[in-house]
């Protein structure tokens, strides 16, 4: 485990004001460290006197750096959470029109299509064509706010094609443009605990929002004001992003404190050597068939909801905690998988996230009652799934520097393609095999997660040469970065650094410099060891959660946006085809639907690359515009009464959240940088997890109770336009607040 943990320079500084005393050198075999040992000095020079005081260098710790870019950042995620709640309930809202299961199938299916497009073209557009991946963003988020609001308005089979076709691709977008813009609001520094928070932040607003729609869907028998909530947090989410691209140009910021003498932080960091290409596109794919399953297992929660009302006499309500568990828990485990990872690598975290999948499917199919299949398969392959996907996600960014929108982009086409494919593939089993038939066949899925996760093959890592400085004193300053496969004199052994801190202590007496000098003084080693812990069991906690993401107010911001996007998405997700049934159309319409909804995300999440990698379309700009349509189509979405027009909302929608998802871990990377983006991003997975969570049974509670699914629709709308306000105050807060 040491040498995956992150090794810094440290200069040792003879200070003038410091007492003059003498030091005794003793020499010291090469092969005398102990575990205890915080830092290594090797100098070209003689040992030199060595007196340090009691203080503590904080580089990746604290709070210090979460700003008001960072919480626009997380409210925007917060309100782009509610995107996935309405979507959950668009194949319920889908059957009100009367439409087919095979119809709703393949209106998923086109908006799968058209979001794998836009995660694949946002790489081009932003690697490529170098177009600005926030207005992309802030773009893509504002028609998929605008599109979930129009959802409940489209009556027609071709009206849901194409607003499922247009949110797909615009989702597509803003979900490769996640971690890109995450990292331009946090810094590469704090993207992994940016993209974490934000991930939480996700989590929360699918475990709250979704018994929060499914409750307003029975009360109000409508899943009309779900879309529209949605929609209306989209367009929320939109305005956070937009504060940030807007009002701050420079997003990327380092807060942490430090002693002069450490005048670049980055040059003391041990980094990983981004490939570019390479097994990196192997790990791409491995990412993109990851993402392949778990969107298409939560994205079918609709379907699989309409098996589940056969066999189970429960409210809908209650059943809907199944899908709204894997949506939750899918981003709620993030946090937990990247604990993981400070102790295993990628590769083992996934593994043993399809091998927890594989049990709770069999569990689940054996399930006598629908509590049982609730703590089986929604509990435990909803932790499987959160586990698998972020893990997948973060190890595809650390592979590409130059072109990780393209790589993200790819990565997340996985999730349409799975949205394309799954809709259709569970109507037809469950028809076939019925729901515990089907939850059999799940589990051989998921075990294939183990196959996918093999292939991600741990990533080398580099290190800077030996640098020799001088301060200001006159005093020599010698700064070490070790290759671990390099044997030149001028690498030193690794040393653990503990809780990612310098920890330097203040004597009353002499310290003795234990060299290693040669006969000739040309080489020489100064050991200080630690003798005191001041680390607390809550320090160590907080560092590896990364709570001081929250000190990022971009970060909070985008967690917020993407938490309310998460409410906007369940309805789509879950109540179209229930809706479609509602106006009297049959299952496979409704299946046919959620597949056209993945063919479309599909499409947008390709697109999102091309227009932020190759048009450099903004990230955060973007993110807004696919909020906006996603939250349009959402509260259009309940008045759509045919097939004809509920198709075409659809794919508007699915193009929007093709763009969405793909932007998650980009802005999360923008808003917290790439080395804080795991925890950055798991926070927004237990965001998304939380927001999931609790929107479904909460629409489904609103349809009970109303009997109609215009309440649902609605709401959902609306949480997308929060949303998008949410991360618009990113950019606004980005011009105006930092200067």
């Amino acid at each position: 485990m040491m040498g995956e943990t992150v090794q810094r320079d440290l200069v040792a500084n003879h200070e003038e004001s410091s007492p003059k005393t003498d030091s005794k050198h003793v020499a010291l075999p090469e092969s005398t460290t102990t575990p205890d040992a915080v830092f290594v000095i090797e100098e070209a020079v003689s040992p030199i006197e060595v007196e340090v005081e009691e203080t503590a260098i904080v580089l990746d710790g604290g709070w210090g750096w979460i700003n008001f870019n960072f919480l626009c950042l997380l409210a925007a995620y917060f309100f782009i959470s509610t995107r996935q709640i309405a979507f959950q309930y668009l194949p319920v809202f889908m059957l009100s029109f009367d439409l087919e299961r095979y119809e709703i199938a393949v209106l998923m299916s086109i908006f799968g299509i058209w979001l794998t497009i836009g995660q694949l073209c946002i790489g081009f557009i932003v690697d490529l064509l170098h177009l600005n991946s926030k207005i992309v963003f802030v773009l893509s988020q504002a028609v998929i706010g605008a599109t979930a609001i129009c959802i409940p308005h489209c009556h027609t089979y071709v009206l849901l094609a194409f607003v499922l076709s247009l949110i797909g691709l615009t989702a597509g977008f803003t979900g490769s443009l996640r971690l890109l813009i995450t990292t331009e609001v946090t810094g590469r520094e704090k993207c992994k605990e940016g993209f974490s928070m934000i991930n939480l932040i996700t989590g929360i607003v699918f475990s709250v929002g979704s018994p929060l729609f499914g409750l307003l869907y029975d009360v109000t028998k409508s899943l009309k004001l779900v879309f529209y909530i949605s929609g209306s947090c989209q367009l929320l989410a939109v305005a956070c992003i937009f504060i940030i691209c807007k009002f701050i140009p420079n997003m990327s910021f380092n807060s942490v404190q430090h002693e002069p003498v450490l005048k670049d932080v980055e040059s003391y960091q041990k980094r990983p050597a981004p490939l570019d290409g390479g097994w990196g596109w192997v790990v791409c794919f491995a990412a993109a068939s990851l993402a392949f399953i778990v969107n298409g297992l939560t994205s079918s929660s609709g379907i699989f909801l309409i098996g589940l009302t056969r066999i189970f006499d429960d409210p809908v309500s209650k059943l809907s905690l199944i899908g709204a568990l894997l949506s939750g828990l899918s981003m709620l485990a993030a946090p937990v998988a990247s604990m993981l990872l400070v102790y295993f690598s990628h590769r083992t975290v996934i593994i043993l996230a399809g091998l927890l999948g594989f049990i709770g499917a069999v569990l689940g199919a054996f399930s006598t009652s629908i509590d049982m299949m609730i703590a089986t398969y929604g509990l435990i392959a909803g932790v499987s799934l959160g586990m698998s996907f972020f893990t997948g996600q973060i190890i595809a960014g650390f592979y590409f520097e130059k072109k990780r929108a393209l790589a993200i982009g790819i990565s997340n086409c996985g999730g349409g393609m799975g949205i394309l494919v799954a809709n259709m593939l569970v109507e037809y089993l469950i028809e076939f095999y019925g729901p515990r038939g089907t939850l059999l066949l799940i589990s051989g899925a998921l075990l294939n997660i183990v196959v996918f996760g093999s292939l991600c093959r741990p990533l080398q890592y580099a290190y800077k040469n030996v640098e020799q400085k001088e301060s200001k004193d006159g005093t020599n300053q010698t700064s070490v970065m070790e290759d671990e496969e390099s044997h030149n004199t001028g690498s030193t052994r690794e040393r653990r650094i503990r809780n990612e801190r310098f920890i330097m202590l203040k004597e009353t007496q002499n310290v003795e410099s234990l060299s290693t000098a040669d006969k000739n003084g040309l080489n020489g080693e100064c050991i200080v060891r630690n003798r005191k812990d001041e680390r607390s069991l809550a320090k160590r906690c907080s560092n590896i959660i990364g709570v001081e993401l929250f000190k990022n107010v971009n970060f909070v911001l985008l967690m917020l946006s993407y938490g309310f996007w998460v409410l906007s998405i369940t309805a789509i997700i879950y109540m179209p085809p229930l809706c479609v049934w509602s106006f009297g159309m049959t299952q496979k319409k409704s299946a046919i639907l959620m597949s056209l909804l993945g063919l479309f995300t599909t499409i947008g999440e390709f697109l999102l690359g091309v227009f932020v990698d190759l048009l450099h379309f903004g990230t955060k700009n973007m993110y807004i515009f696919s909020l906006l349509i996603s939250s349009v189509s959402t509260m259009l979405l309940p008045y759509c009464y045919t097939f004809q027009y509920i198709a075409p909302v659809v794919c508007l929608y699915s193009l929007a959240l093709g763009f969405t998802v793909s932007l998650r871990l980009v802005l999360t990377t923008e808003v917290v940088g790439l080395e804080h983006s795991t925890k950055a991003y798991s926070v927004l997975c237990v965001t998304s997890g939380i927001a999931g969570l609790v929107s479904p049974p909460l629409f489904g509670l609103f349809y009970d109770i109303t009997g109609s699914f215009l309440v649902v629709f609605h709401g959902s709308g609306a949480c997308g336009i929060l949303a998008l306000v949410v991360i618009s105050l990113i950019t606004l807060r980005n011009k105006f607040c930092i200067k």
